[in-house]
C-alpha cells in the first residue's frame, strides 16, 4: 500500500509540474504580440516569427537551436487579402535553407552552421525570422504556421533534441490574423460625401406649392 501511495504521489507531482510546459510559436508586428493584429490600409507591417518554451521545457535555454522549419498558408477571410513582399530567417541561423513565397504560402526555415558568427540562437524565446506584409486593401488575412516537412525534424537543438513532436503535436498549427482598417480620417469624411446625394434626393422630394387662384 505504500508503495503505490509513493508512485501514486510521484505520477501527481509529475503531471503536476508538466502542466503548462509546452514549446510554441509566436507573433509580433514590433509592438504587440499576441494573435490578432490591426493596421492602417496602405502600411506595410512587419511580423516577427518566434519559438517558445515554458518550464520545465528548457531544450532550447540549456543547448541552442541548430535548425527549424516552418511552412505556413494564408488566405482573406474577408475584404482583401494582405501580400507577402519580403521573407527572411534570422541571422542567428546563417544559412537559410527557404525563404519563399507566393500569394498563398510562406516557407520560413534555416540552420546554424557556424555557430559563433551572429550568436548562438539560444535562450527560452528565440527569433526565427521576420517577413513584411502589404495591406493595400481592407480585409482580414489569416495565416496559419504548420510543419515544414513532416516527414523530417526541422526543430533540433545542439545536441540532437528533436523538437517537432512537441511543437508539432497532433498536427498542431500556429495561426493569427492581421485586419486592415480604413484611415480615420478616411471614415470621417464618409458621412460628407454622401451628403450631396442627400441634398438632391431631398430637391427633388419636395414639391412646389400649387398656384392659388384669386
Amino acid at each position: 500500500m505504500k508503495t503505490q501511495l509513493t508512485i501514486l504521489i510521484t505520477s501527481l507531482f509529475c503531471f503536476a509540474t508538466n502542466v503548462g510546459a509546452d514549446i510554441v510559436v509566436t507573433f509580433s508586428d514590433g509592438s504587440t504580440s499576441g494573435t490578432e493584429f490591426f493596421a492602417t490600409t496602405g502600411e506595410t507591417v512587419t511580423m516577427f516569427v518566434s519559438v517558445e518554451e515554458t518550464l520545465p521545457n528548457s531544450e532550447m535555454t540549456d543547448n541552442f537551436l541548430i535548425g527549424f522549419g516552418l511552412k505556413a498558408d494564408y488566405s482573406a477571410v474577408s475584404g482583401s487579402s494582405a501580400t507577402v513582399i519580403t521573407n527572411s530567417v534570422d541571422a542567428a541561423f546563417d544559412t537559410p535553407t527557404d525563404t519563399s513565397f507566393t500569394g498563398s504560402e510562406l516557407n520560413l526555415a534555416g540552420i546554424d552552421i557556424d555557430f559563433a558568427s551572429n550568436g548562438l540562437p539560444q535562450g527560452p524565446t528565440i527569433l526565427l525570422g521576420k517577413f513584411d506584409l502589404l495591406l493595400s486593401s481592407p480585409g482580414t488575412t489569416q495565416f496559419s504556421f504548420g510543419d515544414y516537412d513532416s516527414s523530417l525534424d526541422d526543430f533540433v537543438t545542439s545536441t540532437a533534441e528533436k523538437l517537432d513532436g512537441i511543437i508539432f503535436a497532433d498536427n498542431r498549427t500556429f495561426d493569427f490574423t492581421i485586419t486592415a482598417v480604413p484611415e480615420p480620417s478616411a471614415i470621417s469624411l464618409l458621412p460628407l460625401l454622401g451628403m450631396p446625394a442627400m441634398a438632391r434626393r431631398r430637391k427633388k422630394s419636395i414639391k412646389p406649392l400649387p398656384k392659388s387662384r384669386d
